[in-house]
């Protein structure tokens, strides 16, 4: 479902924990995630160096983002079982950590894999 443009303003302007809670509530329902992606995915680095896997709940949200350093990356979407079960326990090998619901103005939220996976495991077993 494609959201107008005053449901992504009203949606970024939250704070970075109601975003992280309105991720994990939609992916859960809607069964994907959003990613930006071009010759490989979006990574960002937090100030102590550590990659970052950004990640959205909607596609609308991944495209204002794709500028500055994502210049030319599109949103690409792919299935809650392959983010729950490849993509985060990769990311928790690899020392990096899932980036969630970036906005131009924000960094968003950075949990462990493990914290992530935990809330939208829970957050599926409620539906």
């Amino acid at each position: 479902m494609a959201l107008d443009a005053e449901q992504v303003k009203d949606v970024v302007r939250l704070p970075a924990q109601q975003r992280y809670e309105y991720f994990v509530e939609h992916v859960a329902q809607a069964g994907e995630v959003w990613g930006l992606y071009r010759n490989g995915w979006a990574l960002a680095t937090r100030d102590d160096g550590t990659l970052v896997f950004a990640l959205w709940p909607e596609r609308e949200f991944a495209l204002l983002c794709a500028e500055f350093e994502w210049e030319g990356y599109a949103p690409q979407a792919f299935g809650l079982d392959e983010l729950l079960d490849d993509l985060l326990p990769r990311l928790q090998e690899d020392g990096l950590v899932p980036g969630i619901f970036r906005t131009p103005g924000s960094k968003g939220t950075m949990p462990t894999p493990g914290l992530l996976k935990a809330d939208l495991q829970d957050e599926v077993r409620r539906r």
